[in-house]
């Protein structure tokens, strides 16, 4: 097995495309962070970490790290981790946490704590649910739509809000508010409207070789005095139906088992359970501790 690390997002995508698309619902955050790198590259996406692990010509597995702190890993062969592992640690990057398949981030675990001695624990379980058939119109009060420049303060304040309460790897708020600022200008935003903006959605399309056939919503969030109203719920609805309806084949997102809430909501508007998923922390070994 050979490891084949590139250089750039449209690279890879051409290399391990057809191994991502045998799994969408699973890589679908891969494969949406990929769209967006090529689309519309920040700077933090400078110097990626995008790995394929081949055998015998053919991708088995694949990993991407970039512009976060996050390392997303694919299903695959336990040896494919262990050379994933040691193309990161060879060049001294240090993830803090890791996203994909449990088989998957075990191995790469254990491969990543003989190598580096940090350790690994899992945090989340997540589920990927799948959405093909266009919702119903809500009849929540108020209405979807797209944010205005003078929105970008209020929801860049939502979206750090929403990291902590969802206790992701903290990101220096700057990188955050430049993501933010560069999705609202594209247009991958909606807020829900009710005298005001009371929630909002990001998304982003998932490319296959026919084009853009699908897209994934995420991050939702709804402040905490506007919640129990149904914005949320009518937000991801109202735009799943625009995305279905504009020729989008499949809308993916993805939750946390821990919330059934979200889980419930996501099931009333016709989202199927399409994949599980896992996310752990990666720490560092401590100060001194020979590896």
């Amino acid at each position: 097995m050979q490891l084949r690390i590139h250089d750039d997002p449209a690279g890879f995508l051409a290399d391990a495309g057809a191994f991502l698309r045998t799994a969408t619902a699973e890589n679908s955050a891969i494969m949406a962070l990929l769209g967006r790198m090529i689309a519309a590259p920040v700077p933090d996406d400078a110097d990626p970490y995008l790995a394929c692990a081949i055998d015998r010509g053919t991708v088995v597995a694949a990993a991407v790290y970039a512009s976060s702190s996050t390392l997303q890993i694919t299903a695959g062969p336990a040896s494919a981790f262990a050379l994933f592992a040691t193309g990161l640690a060879a060049r001294e990057r240090q993830p803090k946490c890791m996203v994909g398949p449990r088989e998957s981030c075990e191995a790469f675990g254990e491969a990543w704590r003989e190598l580096t001695g940090g350790a690994f624990k899992l945090r989340f379980n997540l589920r990927h649910l799948a959405l093909t058939a266009t919702p119903a119109p809500s009849n929540t009060r108020g209405e979807m739509r797209r944010p205005q420049p003078g929105d970008y303060e209020l929801i860049a304040d939502w979206l750090c809000a929403f990291m902590l309460e969802a206790q992701l790897p903290a990101e220096e708020p700057a990188r955050l508010r430049a993501r933010l600022r560069q999705r609202m200008e594209r247009g991958f935003t909606r807020v829900w409207f009710d005298d005001g903006a009371v929630s909002f959605a990001g998304f982003g399309e998932i490319r296959d070789g026919a084009g853009p056939g699908a897209a994934r919503i995420g991050p939702v969030y709804t402040p905490p005095q506007w919640r129990g109203r149904g914005y949320a719920s009518a937000l991801v609805a109202e735009l799943s139906r625009e995305l279905l309806q504009g020729g989008k084949r499949t809308i993916f997102l993805t939750t946390d088992l821990a919330n059934p809430i979200s889980n419930g909501i996501y099931e009333k508007i016709g989202y199927r359970r399409a994949a599980e998923h896992f996310h752990f922390d990666l720490t560092p070994a401590p100060a001194g501790q020979a590896v």
